[in-house]
Formats: structure tokens, C-alpha cells, sequence
């Protein structure tokens, strides 16, 4: 289950002015390890993400702001997703969460609490794709850090701090496919994760800055279920897809994994920058954001980011293409 941290009200009277104090702080104990989920979940492109001023000093913390809260909570309750290795996935021998993204969020909060001097515990969420990518959370998670690609349309509804990695779509097509190219696909049926950007590259939809993006299939017959990895699965479990739209670095994952797909396209069929999000109809981001700023600016620096999609990824996606 999740981390919960309990806090007296003189605790989070502490706290708070501890961060409104300065931004500079001694440093607290690394947060405890990941723990399971308790909802079900979903998951996982380039134009200007919303970022705050990036100084090292914050100024003093609203307590009513999305940080302020987060503080007096002593959660940081991130939404991600149980099913979307090698991003984030929940391992069944460990009931753990593994991933790039999980490494990236516990990096994120163990330096969280480093620049504020508190003790924030992870409480992990899993809500559905749909419901992150709509806004509007209703305070039910505190940010996104699950592999969100920035778009025009999303910018909208969250705010998006700077990118932490780069991403790209990729096509599979089943491992016995004698399709070798994307022409050939006009009119065949596809699988995507619902609300992806994938499915509004397909659909024609999808608004990002990217000169290098290809034309998707005409008349594509689209499946669309919970997560892009569900697709992967319902064709090693018998569906009969022509092809599979998804994550590019997922579905190399895949491949090498042995599921019955193979690569159709060496390239990407377009490039993304991918950012952690944060509601914006919720309480105000601008201090979160500055400081959230901060620790990707600091994890690129230092070569944390890189390290961590070496590990996961297999390469290096962190630096913009």
C-alpha cells in the first residue's frame, strides 16, 4: 500500500515555515521504499512547456499552493501506472514499482525534501490515461510523472514543467507480418492506448512542433484499450491486430523481450518532449513548478536522467534531438 506520512499540525506548522524560511535546508532522510498501488491505471510528445522562473532561492510558500500542500500532507502523490514497462510497472515479486519513471519520481522527491528539509513520502496513485491527460483531478494526485508527451492540447489543461527526457512513436507489426512499409498499412486496423498521442497521430489530432513527423495510414481501423503494453498483450494472447502504435522505446522493449512483434520503421514517426504535469485547474503551480525546475535542471546536469534511461531504456533520451 501507499507511504503515508502523518503529521501533527505543529509538524506541518514546522515545515512550512522551515520552507518558507529559505531555500536553503538541511537535508532529510531518503523516502521510504515504493510500495503497490491501490486504484487501477494507465499510461503515457514537442511545443512550449510551462515553465516557472528557475533561481535557486523559492520564495516563501503560499500554503494554500499545490507545494504548500504537498508540505502540510507530507505525501507526494504521484500518478502513475502499473502496466507500462519499461516505464513504470509494478513488480509482482516484489510489489514494487520499477521503471524510468519510478526512478525518476523517487530521485525527484529524495531531492524534494533535500531543498525543503521535510520528510514527504511517496503515495503513489493509478489513475486512468484518460483522466491525467483530461485535467481536472479534483486534488486526487498531486502531479503526473508518467512519460506525458507535451501537446498544444494538453498544455490547455496542465501545466508541464521543463522536459525530463524525449520520446518518440514507433509502428510494430505482428512478428509473421509481410508488411514492410507504412503505405501499406492504409485501411488496416491498429491497437494504441486510449488518449495517447499515437491514437491522435492516427486520428489526425495530434498538435505538436515537429518537422520530421510522417503522415499516418489513411483510413486506419483503430483499437483502443486502457494502456499501450495492453496491446502488446492482446495480441500475444490471440487478437488479431495489423499493426501496434506506441512508444517506440516500449515496443523495442517488447521485441526484446520475445513478444511476437517486430519493428516496421527504424525511425520515429515523430519526436516528442516528454515533462511531468501538474493540474491546472488545482491550487497554484508556480512555486512547484520553480522548484520541480530546479531538480530536472540539476538531474540533466549531473547525469542522473541519462543514467537512469541507460538503465531502463537502453539508450540515452534525455538530451533534445
Amino acid at each position: 500500500m501507499s507511504l503515508r506520512g502523518r503529521l501533527s499540525m505543529l509538524g506541518v506548522a514546522a515545515m512550512i515555515a522551515a520552507a518558507c524560511s529559505s531555500g536553503a535546508a538541511t537535508p532529510a532522510p531518503t523516502p521510504a521504499p515504493t510500495a503497490a498501488p491501490s486504484e487501477a491505471a494507465s499510461a503515457p510528445a514537442a511545443s512550449t512547456a510551462a515553465s516557472a522562473p528557475a533561481s535557486d532561492a523559492l520564495p516563501s510558500i503560499d500554503p494554500s499552493s499545490l507545494l504548500g500542500k504537498i508540505i502540510a500532507s507530507g505525501k507526494f502523490r504521484v500518478a502513475t501506472d502499473p502496466n507500462y514497462k519499461p516505464f513504470s510497472y509494478l513488480n509482482p515479486d516484489t510489489n514494487q514499482y520499477e521503471g524510468f519513471d519510478t526512478s525518476t519520481a523517487e530521485e525527484t522527491l529524495k531531492r524534494l525534501n533535500q531543498k525543503l528539509g521535510t520528510n514527504i513520502q511517496m503515495d503513489w496513485q493509478t489513475p486512468s490515461w484518460d483522466l491525467i491527460t483530461a485535467g481536472s483531478w479534483g486534488g486526487r494526485w498531486d502531479i503526473s510523472i508518467g512519460s506525458m508527451s507535451v501537446t498544444q492540447t494538453r498544455a490547455k489543461v496542465v501545466d508541464f514543467t521543463d522536459p525530463y527526457y524525449y520520446d518518440g512513436g514507433g509502428v510494430a507489426v505482428p512478428k509473421d507480418s509481410t508488411i514492410t512499409s507504412l503505405d501499406q498499412l492504409n485501411g488496416k486496423t491498429f491497437c494504441v492506448g486510449a488518449s495517447t498521442t499515437y491514437e491522435q497521430w492516427l486520428n489526425g489530432t495530434l498538435e505538436i512542433v515537429d518537422p520530421n513527423i510522417m503522415t499516418p495510414p489513411s483510413n486506419p481501423q483503430v483499437t483502443s484499450l486502457p494502456t499501450d503494453n495492453e496491446c502488446i498483450q492482446a495480441l500475444a494472447a490471440g487478437r488479431k491486430f495489423d499493426a501496434i502504435v506506441a512508444n517506440k522505446n516500449g515496443l523495442e522493449d517488447a521485441v526484446n523481450s520475445g513478444q511476437p512483434i517486430k519493428m516496421l520503421l527504424d525511425k520515429p514517426i515523430f519526436t516528442v518532449s516528454v515533462a511531468f504535469a501538474l493540474d491546472k485547474s488545482g491550487p497554484n503551480t508556480a512555486s512547484a513548478l520553480q522548484v520541480l525546475n530546479q531538480i530536472i535542471g540539476d538531474m540533466h546536469a549531473d547525469g542522473t536522467l541519462k543514467g537512469f534511461s541507460e538503465k531502463w531504456l537502453g539508450n540515452d533520451t534525455t538530451t533534445a534531438p
